[in-house]
């Protein structure tokens, strides 16, 4: 009796504990606001916006003087891309020194890649060198026929 007893408390702190880490809510972020301070003691507010092909291709053409990066190879950047977009390859080692000298900080980076992981990571790259509005295009270059 007693066994049975000490199974079903321990069965019963089981459940319990499996219950409450379900209980846990699981944020989710699409976009990420950073504020940084320079040397003349003004703040710039860095954002990186997660958006689908809609909102991309409408951003393309309201944005004043967007840059369009496609962080995909070359090879994948030659079968295909997006109009007026320069390809910056996120594997070649120097990615972060060939975006500084190629963009312009202060003007609006619009990124995409095959599918949204390399430009999630060249995001953070620009975002660190002091970029200051970053449009992620979710799904990449698959997802564009989507819009």
């Amino acid at each position: 009796m007693k066994l049975h007893q000490v199974l079903i408390a321990i069965l019963l702190l089981t459940c319990i504990a499996c219950k409450s880490s379900f209980e846990k809510p699981i944020a989710t972020k699409q976009t990420t606001t950073k504020q940084t301070t320079n040397a003349e003691n003004t703040t710039k507010s860095t954002a990186i916006h997660k958006v689908n092909a809609k909102i991309f291709l409408d951003k393309l053409g309201a944005l004043p003087n967007e840059q369009i990066v496609d962080v995909r190879t070359f090879g994948e950047f030659a079968k295909g891309a997006i109009n007026d977009a320069v390809n910056i390859n996120y594997y070649d080692g120097d990615f972060g020194k060939q975006a500084g000298a190629q963009l312009d900080k202060n003007k609006p980076v619009m990124l995409y890649c095959a599918g949204g992981t390399r430009s999630a990571k060249a995001a953070k790259v620009l975002e660190k060198q002091g970029f200051t509005e970053i449009y992620d295009l979710e799904k990449g270059y698959k997802g564009w026929g989507n819009k």
